[in-house]
Protein backbone atom coordinates (compact mmCIF):
# COMPACT_ATOMS: atom_id res chain seq x y z
CA UNK A 1 0.00 0.00 0.00
CA UNK A 2 2.76 2.39 0.68
CA UNK A 3 3.94 1.86 -2.88
CA UNK A 4 0.55 2.98 -4.24
CA UNK A 5 0.59 6.08 -2.07
CA UNK A 6 3.99 7.04 -3.45
CA UNK A 7 2.93 6.42 -7.06
CA UNK A 8 -0.02 8.80 -7.14
CA UNK A 9 -0.47 10.44 -10.53
CA UNK A 10 1.04 13.92 -10.74
CA UNK A 11 -1.32 16.85 -10.38
CA UNK A 12 -1.45 18.20 -13.93
CA UNK A 13 -3.27 21.37 -12.95
CA UNK A 14 -0.57 22.25 -10.43
CA UNK A 15 2.13 21.49 -13.00
CA UNK A 16 0.40 23.73 -15.51
CA UNK A 17 0.09 26.56 -12.92
CA UNK A 18 3.80 26.30 -12.12
CA UNK A 19 4.68 26.41 -15.81
CA UNK A 20 2.46 29.49 -16.41
CA UNK A 21 3.97 31.30 -13.43
CA UNK A 22 7.53 30.59 -14.56
CA UNK A 23 6.77 31.57 -18.15
CA UNK A 24 5.17 34.79 -16.97
CA UNK A 25 8.24 35.69 -14.90
CA UNK A 26 10.56 34.94 -17.83
CA UNK A 27 8.48 37.03 -20.27
CA UNK A 28 8.28 39.87 -17.77
CA UNK A 29 12.04 39.88 -17.23
CA UNK A 30 12.71 39.76 -20.99
CA UNK A 31 10.33 42.63 -21.81
CA UNK A 32 11.55 44.76 -18.90
CA UNK A 33 15.12 44.39 -20.15
CA UNK A 34 14.22 45.09 -23.77
CA UNK A 35 11.93 48.06 -23.02
CA UNK A 36 14.47 49.78 -20.82
CA UNK A 37 17.02 49.93 -23.65
CA UNK A 38 17.72 53.02 -25.74
CA UNK A 39 17.08 51.21 -29.03
CA UNK A 40 13.56 50.27 -27.97
CA UNK A 41 12.81 53.90 -27.05
CA UNK A 42 14.11 55.12 -30.43
CA UNK A 43 12.13 52.47 -32.28
CA UNK A 44 8.89 53.31 -30.47
CA UNK A 45 9.48 57.04 -30.96
CA UNK A 46 9.97 56.47 -34.70
CA UNK A 47 6.79 54.44 -34.93
CA UNK A 48 4.78 57.10 -33.09
CA UNK A 49 6.15 59.76 -35.46
CA UNK A 50 5.29 57.63 -38.51
CA UNK A 51 1.77 57.07 -37.18
CA UNK A 52 1.28 60.81 -36.60
CA UNK A 53 2.56 61.58 -40.11
CA UNK A 54 0.21 58.95 -41.55
CA UNK A 55 -2.72 60.50 -39.71
CA UNK A 56 -1.85 64.00 -40.99
CA UNK A 57 -1.57 62.70 -44.57
CA UNK A 58 -4.89 60.89 -44.23
CA UNK A 59 -6.61 64.00 -42.84
CA UNK A 60 -5.19 66.21 -45.61
CA UNK A 61 -6.22 63.72 -48.28
CA UNK A 62 -9.72 63.44 -46.83
CA UNK A 63 -10.06 67.24 -46.71
CA UNK A 64 -9.00 67.52 -50.38
CA UNK A 65 -11.41 64.75 -51.35
CA UNK A 66 -14.30 66.39 -49.49
CA UNK A 67 -13.56 69.78 -51.07
CA UNK A 68 -13.54 68.12 -54.50
CA UNK A 69 -16.94 66.59 -53.73
CA UNK A 70 -18.14 70.02 -52.50
CA UNK A 71 -18.78 68.69 -49.00
CA UNK A 72 -17.78 70.31 -45.71
CA UNK A 73 -14.76 68.93 -43.89
CA UNK A 74 -14.38 68.51 -40.15
CA UNK A 75 -12.64 71.87 -39.85
CA UNK A 76 -15.52 73.53 -41.72
CA UNK A 77 -18.09 71.97 -39.37
CA UNK A 78 -16.05 72.94 -36.30
CA UNK A 79 -15.77 76.52 -37.58
CA UNK A 80 -19.50 76.62 -38.23
CA UNK A 81 -20.16 75.38 -34.70
CA UNK A 82 -17.93 78.06 -33.21
CA UNK A 83 -19.67 80.76 -35.25
CA UNK A 84 -23.07 79.49 -34.16
CA UNK A 85 -21.96 79.41 -30.53
CA UNK A 86 -20.75 83.03 -30.71
CA UNK A 87 -24.02 84.12 -32.37
CA UNK A 88 -26.02 82.43 -29.63
CA UNK A 89 -23.94 84.18 -26.97
CA UNK A 90 -24.46 87.56 -28.64
CA UNK A 91 -28.20 86.90 -28.92
CA UNK A 92 -28.36 85.98 -25.24
CA UNK A 93 -26.63 89.26 -24.33
CA UNK A 94 -29.09 91.22 -26.49
CA UNK A 95 -32.05 89.44 -24.89
CA UNK A 96 -30.67 90.18 -21.43
CA UNK A 97 -30.20 93.85 -22.30
CA UNK A 98 -33.76 94.09 -23.64
CA UNK A 99 -35.11 92.38 -20.53
CA UNK A 100 -33.30 94.87 -18.29
CA UNK A 101 -34.62 97.78 -20.37
CA UNK A 102 -38.19 96.43 -20.23
CA UNK A 103 -38.00 96.04 -16.45
CA UNK A 104 -36.71 99.59 -16.12
CA UNK A 105 -39.60 100.93 -18.22
CA UNK A 106 -42.12 98.94 -16.18
CA UNK A 107 -40.68 100.30 -12.93
CA UNK A 108 -40.84 103.89 -14.10
CA UNK A 109 -44.37 103.49 -15.41
CA UNK A 110 -43.50 105.15 -18.68
CA UNK A 111 -44.80 102.38 -20.85
CA UNK A 112 -46.55 103.80 -23.89
CA UNK A 113 -50.11 102.65 -24.42
CA UNK A 114 -50.72 101.03 -27.79
CA UNK A 115 -52.29 103.47 -30.25
CA UNK A 116 -56.02 103.03 -30.63
CA UNK A 117 -57.66 103.06 -34.03
CA UNK A 118 -60.38 105.63 -34.62
CA UNK A 119 -63.93 104.39 -35.05
CA UNK A 120 -64.87 103.88 -38.68
CA UNK A 121 -67.73 106.17 -39.63
CA UNK A 122 -67.60 106.07 -43.40
CA UNK A 123 -68.44 103.08 -45.51
CA UNK A 124 -66.43 102.11 -48.58
CA UNK A 125 -67.83 103.40 -51.89
CA UNK A 126 -68.64 99.90 -53.16
CA UNK A 127 -70.75 99.02 -50.09
CA UNK A 128 -72.81 102.21 -50.32
CA UNK A 129 -73.56 101.63 -54.03
CA UNK A 130 -74.61 98.03 -53.35
CA UNK A 131 -77.22 99.15 -50.84
CA UNK A 132 -78.80 101.60 -53.27
CA UNK A 133 -79.29 99.03 -56.05
CA UNK A 134 -82.29 96.74 -55.86
CA UNK A 135 -81.35 93.48 -54.19
CA UNK A 136 -83.44 91.06 -56.19
CA UNK A 137 -82.96 90.70 -59.87
CA UNK A 138 -84.87 88.09 -61.82
CA UNK A 139 -81.86 85.73 -61.69
CA UNK A 140 -81.29 86.12 -57.95
CA UNK A 141 -84.93 85.51 -57.05
CA UNK A 142 -84.48 81.77 -57.06
CA UNK A 143 -81.57 81.88 -54.55
CA UNK A 144 -82.56 82.36 -50.89
CA UNK A 145 -81.13 85.48 -49.23
CA UNK A 146 -79.03 83.48 -46.72
CA UNK A 147 -77.10 81.69 -49.46
CA UNK A 148 -76.33 84.79 -51.50
CA UNK A 149 -73.00 86.49 -51.22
Amino acid sequence: MSEQAEKQPPDFVQLWRDWVTQSERQFSAFFNDSMSSETFARTMGGQVEMYAMFQRMLADGMERYLSMMNMPSRTDIVGLGETLRSLEARLARIEETLQIAAEAVDRDGRRAAPPTKPARTRRPAGAAAAEETPEETPEEGAIPKELRR
